[in-house]
Formats: C-alpha cells, sequence, structure tokens
C-alpha cells in the first residue's frame, strides 16, 4: 500500500532554483493550481513575474486533492441561499460553471495531457430524512438554469435513497495539469521551488519577502497557498476551521465515468480514475478527532467493505473551511493594497482555485470581475460570525484533550527548562521536538500512520524531527539543544 495520492506523472520540471532575480513587479507565493493558473493569466502582461513554493510545484493541497471540477457541491446552494439571499447563491453557481468553462480553454489551447474526461456528477443521501435536501438542492439548480436528472441508483452497487445528477461537469490529473502548465510558463515566468517565505513587509508602495534564498522585492504579492502562512487583522483564524478526510483507491471491476458525492453530514465522495475507484470517507473537523491512526484504518476498512477491493493507496487531505461558505479571494484591505489572497476553497480547491486566477489577475490588469465582491476577504456576515463564535469551544476542547499524548510511543520530556516530545521509533532511534506548533502555540500531536507532527487547530505539519510540511506556520520545530 502507498501512502501517497494515485496521481502518476512523468514530468520533470527543468527549473533553476537559484534566485537570480530578487525585484519583480508581481510575486505569486504557492506552486498548486491557484498560483501556476494566476500565472498563466498574468505571463503576457508585460509583468515581471516571479512564483515560488515551499516544496515542489503542485506536492501540496492540489496534488492531495480528488480532482473533481463540478458545481455539484453538496448542499452549497442551499446553505448561500439562507446565509446570504438567492442573488448571491446563483452568482457562486455562475462562478463554479466559469471557472469549468476556463479551465477547459485552458487544457485545449495550450494541449495539456492530464486525463480530462467529461461525466455525470451525483449528488444523493444514503439516509431518508435527507431526502427533501436533495430536492431543494436540484430545485435550485434548475432555478438557476442546470439541466438536473433524477435518478434512484448510482451506475455501481451501492445502496441510497435518493439522488439527481447533472452531466457537464468533469474530472482530470490535478498533477499533470500543474506541472504542464508550469512548463508553459517557464518561457514567461521564473519559478522557483524549495522556496519558504517568511515574511512579508510594506514600505510605501513596495513589498519586501523575506525567504530562506534571499529578500525579494516586488509591487504586488498574490498569495496562493492553502492556508495563508501570515494572520491578517481581517482572516483571523476563527473565520475558517480545517477539515481532514480520508482517502483511498483501489482496483474496481466497474469502470463507470462518473462522480458522486452525498448531501449527508458524514461526506462520502466517488470518482474513477483509469482502473481505479477512489473513494473519500471519515471526514471530520481536525479539533474533533486526534485519534488519526483509528481514523486511517477505519476509512481503509470502510473502503474493502463497500468495494470488495484491497487499498491499493491511502492518504489524507486537509481543507480549509470558512464559516458562511465561501472562499476568501481578492485584496485584503485599502492599507495592503496590491497584496492578494485566494483560500478558504471549501473543499472544492479545482474550481474555485481557477476562479481565484481569474479574479486576481483581472484586478491585477485593472480589469473588473464581477466576483469581486462576492468573494472579497473584507465582508462581514452574520451566520459566519456565529460560527465562528462556536468555534472557540472547538479549540479549547482539543487543547485539553493534546495535553494527554498517548503514552505508549510519546513522551514528555523536560530539556533545559523546555518542554519536548520523545518518539522513539522502530530501529531505537530517538527524535526530539517542541511540543507546540510556532503558529499559534497549539500542543502538537503524533500522526504514527505518517510519522509527522500534526497541529490540531489550524492544520500545520512536520516531519518525525519537526521539519515543516505544511502551514500556516512558517518555522520548524526542531531541539535547540
Amino acid at each position: 500500500m502507498k501512502n501517497y495520492p494515485i496521481w502518476d506523472s512523468n514530468k520533470k520540471l527543468n527549473l533553476n532554483n537559484e534566485l537570480n532575480i530578487n525585484d519583480v513587479d508581481v510575486l505569486i507565493i504557492g506552486g498548486g493550481i491557484t498560483g501556476v493558473t494566476t500565472a498563466y493569466f498574468l505571463m503576457n502582461s508585460n509583468k515581471k513575474i516571479l512564483l515560488i513554493d515551499k516544496d515542489k510545484i503542485c506536492n501540496g493541497a492540489t496534488y492531495r486533492s480528488t480532482a473533481k471540477i463540478s458545481y455539484l457541491q453538496k448542499d452549497i446552494y442551499q446553505k448561500l441561499e439562507k446565509t446570504y439571499n438567492y442573488k448571491t447563491s446563483k452568482l457562486y453557481y455562475e462562478s463554479q460553471k466559469e471557472a469549468i468553462s476556463l479551465l477547459k480553454d485552458i487544457i485545449t489551447k495550450e494541449k495539456i495531457s492530464c486525463n480530462l474526461e467529461k461525466c455525470k456528477s451525483y449528488l444523493f443521501s444514503t439516509k431518508e430524512k435527507n431526502i427533501n435536501k436533495i430536492k431543494k438542492e436540484k430545485d435550485i439548480l434548475e432555478k438557476f438554469g442546470a439541466k438536473c436528472y433524477e435518478s434512484n441508483s448510482l451506475p455501481i452497487p451501492y445502496k441510497i435513497e435518493s439522488a439527481f445528477y447533472v452531466e457537464d461537469t468533469y474530472i482530470f490529473n490535478p498533477k499533470k495539469y500543474t506541472e504542464n502548465l508550469s512548463s508553459i510558463l517557464n518561457d514567461n515566468v521564473n519559478i522557483l521551488e524549495n522556496t519558504i517565505a517568511f515574511n512579508i513587509t510594506k514600505n510605501n508602495d513596495l513589498f519586501k519577502t523575506i525567504t530562506n534564498k534571499g529578500e525579494i522585492t516586488s509591487k504586488i504579492v498574490v498569495v496562493a497557498t492553502h492556508y495563508p502562512f501570515f494572520i491578517f487583522p481581517n482572516i483571523l483564524p476563527l473565520r475558517n476551521y480545517i477539515n481532514r478526510e480520508y482517502i483511498n483507491t483501489g482496483k474496481y471491476k466497474i469502470k463507470d465515468n462518473f462522480t458522486a458525492i452525498n448531501i449527508d453530514k458524514d461526506t462520502e465522495s466517488i470518482r474513477f480514475y483509469k482502473d481505479n475507484i477512489i473513494y473519500v470517507s471519515n471526514n471530520h473537523r481536525l479539533t474533533n478527532n486526534i485519534d488519526y491512526q483509528r481514523m486511517y484504518e477505519k476509512s481503509r476498512n470502510d473502503f474493502k467493505k463497500k468495494f470488495m477491493t484491497d487499498v491499493e493507496y491511502s492518504w489524507m487531505n486537509q481543507d480549509l473551511m470558512t464559516n458562511d461558505y465561501l472562499p476568501i479571494i481578492g485584496q485584503t484591505k485599502q492599507s495592503l493594497k496590491n497584496l492578494y489572497i485566494a483560500t478558504g476553497f471549501n473543499a472544492w480547491g479545482m474550481t474555485n482555485g481557477i476562479i481565484s486566477s481569474k479574479i486576481i489577475s483581472d484586478l491585477i490588469k485593472g480589469k473588473s470581475n464581477k466576483y469581486k465582491n462576492l468573494f472579497t476577504p473584507n465582508r462581514i456576515n452574520m451566520i459566519g460570525v456565529l460560527n465562528s463564535i462556536i468555534d472557540v469551544a472547538s479549540y479549547a476542547k482539543v487543547y485539553i484533550q493534546t495535553l494527554f499524548p498517548k503514552r505508549d510511543y510519546v513522551y514528555t520530556i523536560m530539556i533545559k527548562g523546555e518542554k519536548y516530545f520523545l518518539y522513539i521509533d522502530n530501529s531505537g532511534k530517538k527524535h526530539y521536538v517542541k511540543t507546540k506548533c510556532p503558529h499559534m502555540k497549539c500542543n502538537l500531536v503524533l500522526n504514527k500512520e505518517e510519522l509527522t507532527w500534526d497541529c490540531p487547530c489550524h492544520g500545520s505539519r512536520f516531519d518525525i524531527d519537526g521539519n515543516i510540511i505544511e502551514g500556516p506556520t512558517k518555522n520548524d520545530i526542531t531541539k535547540h539543544f
């Protein structure tokens, strides 16, 4: 069994990974679908562009996704109509449809080989009590102009209560897309991997970004990371939360070109890739469950029971969820003019990554964009505020839980007046790390499945020796003795 995503790619990017240019017009931080596509939309704008990533291109959230290109997103349209109004819900639908069209156009125009396939997408429920929710979501979509078709089953043996489907959605290989698009950019955009941005400051009209490879000066900064690696005054962590889900894949006897997701609280998601079925399950708010090993094992057992096949690939993904159900895209605030962010995609990173790229590139080029106000980072909504207040309890709960790590493999020790975790691996080697995440000082938890130290508050992750894997933190937790 492989503990990494299924997305195969033989592409070898020929990148110069030395910082040879440190004065640019636009600095893009993040080499996933959002950052790379933003660079694509800007590459003929006569601007000097530099794209940096802390790791390799497409090695983060884009790589760990299931890569559905769909506007059928659980009960999102009901939630938006309730939280805002009908107009807002319809505008979000239009943004997702436009994202699909933009992505198809890029792939066609640039002849990108990325296993793009058109397919049906099903929204279903396994619970009788949610039949009305299915009907309501279908009714809303039909008012928007979508063509929806009722169904009492999925194309594979899978017990459900109710469903409907649409026919104009897609799937692809996100790694192939992002890497091939990066190759096209390479003549017009400087791309730098293994480059960590530590801090951004603004002096007059210029931004200075400190990285592990030197200082970069730019007129514009685009932060296209999964979770912004620093806290903006108007994007406090309490405006969002991390959701974790577990993905398993294996060979399946039936190859049917469709995707499916349920409308129920416990997410179940299905798609196919080549002769494999990909199944997402056991999702939970990161603060609600810190026994990661148990969740991995449960997800794999569920997969085997449902599809009667062995797990070949198994991994987890983390999604940044906003408390008002809309992504956060655009300029942060007037005092930080020309600092743009794209985050909080609510588990739909493919479509929202593409639409983010279009919105931000339009704003940089001085063009209007009809979704600018829909996704503005400066919005305030009452339901979002109330949900943020409720979040405080979940952070308090998980903080208390993490005070008592499992003693069978993690020990808490004091060294020179500081607390450290000690983990002894199977070979007897000792690994020491500080116990708190540098981001906001939450206690860390050992993810024994992947041998990482994970922050259960905001999703930062470190390898077994404390080196950063994933933000929002930008610092390691290595020992200092």
